[in-house]
């Protein structure tokens, strides 16, 4: 992905009641919704990393996960980092951490460019699944993400993501997290200018 023409074509095309939307709709799947800097977004992180008592994590390269400094913050508190690896790394971890191509506020769902499998391990896999989002890349509606593919993706695995992972039985007993993370966390980072 370009991150070039992503900033040329639709940077600052965010309607301003775009967040609310996505907040609200996100959160009305049991997804946990942040908006903050890069700054806070660490401290996030140690809050959450506390409170699901992590001692392995799953990361994919971005350079937004560069700047959050996501690895002094995992030596600092005794948890097991990995960027590389397979379906081992990702079986053990109780986090996941990627960066989202961007997020939908029409149904409170993030959108997962992949074409490496390692990426959909990192967002499938563990118990909690962390998505950040640049916060200027929330898209209104599906008019507007379809005009963003047509325009950026070639080729590769487009995921939406919707809240933690839920399932029913014939008997419609409902359980969330046997077909992926049962808990979705999206932190919407704004850019320091």
């Amino acid at each position: 992905m370009q991150t070039v023409l992503w900033d040329e074509k639709f940077s600052g095309k965010v309607e301003k009641g775009s967040f609310e939307d996505f907040k609200r709709r996100a959160e009305a799947v049991s997804s946990e919704v942040y908006i903050t800097n890069l700054k806070d977004t660490k401290k996030i992180f140690q809050e959450i990393f506390k409170r699901e008592n992590v001692k392995n994590i799953i990361a994919f390269k971005s350079d937004l996960i560069d700047r959050l400094e996501i690895d002094k913050i995992t030596k600092d508190m005794n948890i097991n980092l990995y960027f590389e690896g397979g379906k081992k790394e990702a079986g053990i971890a109780d986090v996941g951490i990627s960066e989202m191509e961007c997020a939908l506020a029409e149904t409170g769902s993030v959108i997962e460019w992949s074409y490496p499998v390692w990426k959909r391990l990192v967002s499938a896999m563990p118990n909690v699944h962390i998505a950040l989002v640049k916060s200027d890349r929330i898209v209104k509606d599906f008019e507007s993400l379809f005009e963003i593919f047509g325009e950026k993706f070639e080729s590769g695995h487009i995921s939406f993501i919707t809240g933690p992972s839920r399932t029913a039985d014939i008997e419609r007993v409902l359980t969330i997290g046997v077909h992926g993370p049962s808990k979705l966390v999206v932190i919407f980072v704004e850019e320091e200018k």
